[in-house]
């Protein structure tokens, strides 16, 4: 696996892909590996898969499609670099294909669709939205926390759409961990919310 991961790093290199980089690669397959290990599935399988889901976006700049698109590059590095027979192949690459798609089946497609959406929520995940929207305006001064997200619009549109990933994990496992990179973004919103419009300052203190 380690040669495996210096040929996707190599890959990776030669295109850079702001939010959708090597690390978060690293990311998405150490967490597949860790929801596997916790849901009984086998462990090096789910962080394979965790390493080649993002391989179609180093052979195409559109978002949409991206999954299918790797397929062909994930095949040849599953011959190259594995020892899978054919049918753990079929798995990982049903996996890579589909794990962007919203009713996807398949065990190991959702420990890698949840694996992957773990990493737009939390700390790591506003980090991924600013960082990737960061042309684009930060915040809609009359709807500053949207209650409905919406891609490519304002920053915090982007944000509360990633946050909406916590309900269509699909694991015990990723759920558990959602549930407090969910909560973090809450709180950052409350924060952000009462900072923008000043109610952190305006409020009255207690008389000494």
């Amino acid at each position: 696996m380690e040669e495996l991961y210096k040929r996707v790093t190599e890959i990776f290199s030669k295109r850079h892909h702001i939010a959708h980089d090597i690390k978060h690669i690293t990311r998405t397959a150490a967490l597949a590996r860790y929801i596997a290990g916790q849901e009984g599935y086998d462990e090096d399988e789910a962080e394979v898969a965790g390493i080649l889901h993002d391989m179609g976006r180093t052979v195409q700049d559109e978002d949409k499609g991206h999954g299918p698109a790797g397929v062909p590059l994930a095949r040849q590095l599953l011959d190259e670099y594995t020892n899978y027979d054919e049918i753990a192949k079929t798995r990982i690459l049903s996996a890579v294909e589909c794990h962007s798609y919203l009713n996807a089946i398949g065990e190991l497609t959702h420990i890698v669709q949840d694996a992957d959406m773990l990493d737009g929520l939390g700390a790591i995940g506003m980090m991924r939205a600013y960082t990737s929207k960061a042309n684009s305006v930060d915040y809609n001064s009359d709807d500053i926390v949207p209650s409905v997200g919406k891609q490519n619009a304002t920053i915090n549109d982007q944000i509360v759409y990633q946050m909406e990933w916590f309900g269509l994990m699909h694991t015990k496992t990723a759920k558990k961990i959602a549930t407090s990179r969910h909560d973090f973004m809450v709180g950052f919103f409350k924060e952000f919310n009462n900072e923008a419009l000043g109610l952190d300052y305006k409020r009255k203190t207690p008389q000494l």
